[in-house]
């Protein structure tokens, strides 16, 4: 068996799946799920790390999904969310079906071949043009008969859309196994990027180079954060080192769960799992 299950928590009754909702997301790292209840309160949260390098996690999922399949279609409806690292967001004025294809070979060069899939943003402003290996998206595309498949930029892009405009500007973060996925809201969206990182330096030059671009002092900018990062971790001591106005993003008001229930993982790992969950569900 190429995966180990790190973490996995029941918060409620697993007898009867046919009318409960089930959010998987698949990284090059991991599988991450999130099952919702009638009112959309979480019910099962799981965690199942490859135990292959990224180059050999198709073989990992295929063994999870194998061992996983009759399960999963006990689920009333299913939603896939990707990480995919070869995406481009597109506004809408300048996307076209003849170059998408373009965008992401300019961006990521073009020996990589894949299953090209796009989603169109609720907003319909823009659009996530995204690659990923054709033999995978093929074993997730059977998985579930009723199922919808979106990339992670466009779940959280829409998460953050639901949030009440402020007056004062805030860059948000989303902090992920090597991967970050940035925005900026100052008097309207100006900037969203995702990015793969290697040190915590990497992170810290481009929140700084955001901020300044826009001429917002990184002493007093609220810096929005959630994901895998943790407290003590070095890349959060040198974002700590930089900027003034740090926080972790609370869990949607309405999501009863509580640290108790976590059995000590922190909520903030959770956050843009339930955040894209409560968007397509």
């Amino acid at each position: 068996m190429a995966y180990t299950t790190n973490y996995s928590v029941a918060l409620k009754d697993l007898s009867d799946l046919s009318e409960k909702f089930l959010v998987i997301q698949v990284t090059g790292e991991a599988i991450r799920l999130l099952g919702l209840d009638q009112e959309r309160q979480p019910l099962l949260l799981e965690v199942v790390q490859f135990e292959q390098q990224e180059e050999d996690s198709a073989t990992s999922l295929k063994d999870w999904i194998a061992d996983k399949k009759d399960w999963i279609r006990e689920w009333g409806k299913a939603h896939f969310i990707y990480q995919s690292r070869h995406a481009s967001l597109i506004p809408a004025a300048l996307y076209g079906n003849d170059n998408a294809k373009e965008w992401l070979d300019c961006q990521f060069g073009d020996l990589f071949k894949g299953t090209m899939l796009t989603d169109i943003h609720p907003d319909g402003a823009h659009y996530t043009v995204y690659r990923m290996p054709a033999s995978v998206y093929a074993a997730l595309a059977e998985l579930h008969p009723n199922a919808t498949h979106t990339h992670q930029l466009t779940t959280w892009m829409q998460a953050l859309h639901k949030e009440q405009p402020t007056e004062e500007p805030v860059l948000h973060l989303l902090i992920d196994h090597q991967l970050i996925l940035i925005a900026l809201y100052n008097q309207g969206w100006k900037f969203f990027q995702q990015m793969d990182y290697q040190t915590p330096d990497d992170v810290s030059y481009l929140v700084l180079s955001v901020l300044q671009q826009e001429g917002l002092p990184p002493e007093t900018t609220r810096v929005e954060w959630s994901g895998w990062m943790d407290t003590s971790s070095a890349l959060y001591l040198d974002l700590y080192k930089y900027l003034g106005n740090l926080v972790a993003v609370a869990l949607p008001d309405t999501i009863r769960l509580n640290d108790r229930q976590l059995q000590g993982m922190r909520a903030h790992f959770f956050t843009p799992l339930i955040q894209a969950g409560l968007c397509v569900s």
